[in-house]
């Protein structure tokens, strides 16, 4: 990705290039091995959920954040000089439940079968 925003850079004459992409196509690797020799360049991304849950579980995230707003600015060790911005949204909070819920469901009622199906005799 480096050489294509260095062409960007001197076809355009770009002084400054900010990429906004998904958790696949700005991954830490490419970031640490490609992204972060190239001048006046900035990336937004998302964290994936292991990060987000080590940052929880380190307490530099604390859910109380989440209180009052839905939206929250942090800092950590392991992204020196990055903006680490976190958000809740609620209406996604509420479908994942829902499917949790199903999903829990449907795995009881399959247990249920398995219950009541008659046993074999092991030799």
């Amino acid at each position: 990705m480096a050489p294509q925003v260095e062409k960007l850079q001197k076809r355009f004459g770009l002084k400054r290039i900010i990429l906004v992409g998904d958790r696949g196509m700005i991954t830490d690797a490419r970031i640490r091995e490609d992204l972060s020799t190239v001048q006046g360049l900035d990336w937004i991304t998302a964290l994936r959920a292991p990060a987000i849950a080590a940052l929880v579980e380190g307490g530099l995230l604390q859910l109380s954040l989440f209180d009052k707003k839905d939206l929250a600015e942090i800092s950590a060790p392991e992204y020196p000089g990055e903006r680490l911005v976190v958000c809740k949204n609620p209406l996604l909070a509420q479908e994942r439940t829902r499917k949790r819920h199903e999903l829990l469901a449907a795995t009881e009622r399959q247990f249920d079968v398995v219950a009541r199906a008659p046993c074999a005799n092991v030799v």
